[in-house]
């Protein structure tokens, strides 16, 4: 299904409490509430066992397609904090923006899908997977929505290697 402007409804934004988009995604079906909800394919290791989730895209948000009695139905859900206010020209980029959140999402099923934003240059990081497992490091470069570039410091030398966003986590 494409996302489209339907007149006199506005795709718009969700701000819901912690961890009830699916809830709210399930609330809006219960009441014939357009809405989508952008997951992302999440494999999850723990010993022998491989587990399979699919956490939001976006912590936090679901988008509902909403005139203002539409909001009201929805707000009775308990799950909704406030809309984002957006209008005709916003949504616009808004559709855009989520058919190609859906190309995305198609691909992510096909493989896993990792966006991290909080990895950004200056981060501190620990290298979990590959032969660097257990450096530590510095991102120098954020270089696409997976690979990232980190300084590493080895024998007195930094050297700079460039990892796969999966392989990296924020050293505490």
């Amino acid at each position: 299904m494409e996302i489209q402007h339907i007149d006199g409804l506005l795709w718009t934004p969700i701000r819901t409490r912690p961890k009830r988009e699916k809830k709210l995604e399930e609330y809006c079906n219960a009441h014939n509430i357009i809405n989508y909800l952008p997951l992302v394919q999440s494999v999850k290791r723990y010993g022998r066992k491989t587990v399979t989730f699919y956490p939001p895209m976006f912590s936090g948000y679901i988008f509902c397609l909403l005139n203002e009695q539409i909001y009201k139905i929805l707000v009775k859900s308990n799950s909704v904090f406030f809309k984002v206010k957006i209008d005709e020209v916003s949504e616009v980029q808004l559709i855009n923006d989520l058919n190609n959140i859906k190309i995305l999402e198609a691909y992510s099923s096909e493989k896993e899908l990792i966006l991290k934003p909080e990895l950004t240059k200056g981060t501190p990081v620990l290298i979990t997977e590959g032969p660097l497992s257990g450096s530590r490091g510095i991102i120098t470069k954020r270089k696409t929505n997976v690979l990232v570039t980190i300084n590493v410091e080895m024998l007195g030398q930094s050297i700079s290697v460039q990892m796969d966003l999966g392989d990296v986590e924020i050293e505490n």
